[in-house]
């Protein structure tokens, strides 16, 4: 019988989003032996509901800006719970490690899943002086992306035997090709409407406004293309008022939805305009399911999409090229097709949710020997 390993995530909260999602993932898919409790730097959310097994967790409540306390509070809570490993990730979670520093155990594994707003080609000299000093209290740095890895190799300057690659994988059974018109129908949008969707956390590095941008630009000269976009997030009131201006056909916000897999069924195109990403867990889900994605050539979206083959790649920032990928798809059904089927076969073959989680556990037990 395997002794039992416990393993206490430290991240921010557990709202909506790829780095959530795949913790879910992790969690649900573990063998018995390994034990997962949360640690939430602010609050849960309501991806607790997600979770299918008891897991026992803690909010914090951080307040804004430095909060020294909340340092030691966290030390105290690595003794008390007495895990194995804190598994951290990103610089929101990284007061965990700074916490570790003030004890000998548990073990630390730090993820980098991507960049925030406020540093999103992660030259922050700041941060990175403080990845690279906390690196002697960290087991293994784990990068979501080869981009990711060539960043904390490169740049934040981590010993290279301290560095693992585990790419996201997606769960191909769910996300599935499919076609949903009664969900089109519910939507109010016609059968002969191109409908552009994306998926993910409202968020300003997520550029929706240039998304936005572009689609009214394609109504404006006669495409029937119609926008839908799921999700919630900081920017959900600036979004709201950017689609209550003039649209020929009315862009629709879902807000947080639990049933994104029919949502990639019911959409003709998928659409991922970042100024920076890690590896996307929705442009993983949207290839599965067999959608061709127009995506800008930033992170781990180069790594998932080969320009002419899955998608289209375009340059960050760049509202008239977007607006030209759309509409090749809009003109050409059949290139349409053959990219999504090529997406969904790379995931398939190279992506899959089994992959991603029998990484994580043989990490676990090997950093908890």
């Amino acid at each position: 019988m395997q002794r039992h390993i416990r393993i206490l995530h430290v991240l921010h909260a557990f709202s909506h989003g790829g780095l959530e999602n795949g913790i879910v993932n992790i969690i649900n898919r573990s063998p018995d032996h390994l034990v997962h409790e949360l640690c939430f730097l602010h609050r849960g959310g309501e991806f607790l509901q997600r979770l299918e097994r008891p897991v026992r967790y803690y909010e914090l409540h951080k307040r804004p800006g430095n909060d020294v306390r909340l340092i030691f509070r966290l030390r105290e809570l690595f003794r008390q719970s007495n895990v194995d490993l804190v598994h951290t990730r990103n610089w929101a979670g990284f007061d965990g490690i700074l916490a570790a520093c003030l004890t000998l155990r548990p073990a630390v594994i730090h993820s980098e899943h991507g960049r925030d707003i406020a540093d999103p080609d992660g030259k922050n000299r700041r941060r990175n002086l403080a990845r690279r000093a906390m690196a002697f209290r960290t087991s293994k740095f784990i990068a979501v992306s080869r981009d990711l890895y060539r960043w904390l190799k490169g740049t934040v300057r981590i010993p290279e035997e301290k560095l693992l690659c585990i790419p996201n994988g997606v769960d191909t059974d769910r996300f599935r090709p499919g076609r949903n018109l009664e969900l089109r129908r519910s939507w109010g949008i016609a059968e002969d409407e191109f409908i552009v969707g994306a998926v993910g956390r409202l968020d300003p590095i997520k550029n929706h406004a240039g998304l936005v941008s572009a689609v009214r630009s394609l109504q404006l000269t006669g495409y029937k293309v119609r926008l839908v976009i799921a999700g919630d997030g900081p920017e959900r009131v600036k979004i709201e008022k950017l689609l209550a201006s003039s649209f020929v056909q009315r862009p629709i916000l879902l807000g947080a939805r639990s049933d994104v897999a029919e949502l990639y069924r019911a959409f003709d195109l998928f659409v991922l305009n970042s100024f920076a990403e890690g590896m996307s867990n929705t442009l993983l889900e949207a290839m599965a399911s067999g959608l061709p994605a127009v995506c800008t050539a930033v992170g781990g979206n180069v790594e998932l999409v080969q320009d002419g083959r899955h998608g289209i790649l375009i340059k960050a920032s760049d509202d008239m090229a977007l607006a030209e990928a759309i509409r090749q798809y809009v003109r050409s059904p059949e290139m349409r097709i053959a990219h999504g089927y090529n997406a969904r076969s790379l995931i398939v073959d190279q992506f899959s949710l089994e992959q991603m989680v029998h990484s994580y556990i043989s990490l676990y037990e090997s950093a908890a020997a």
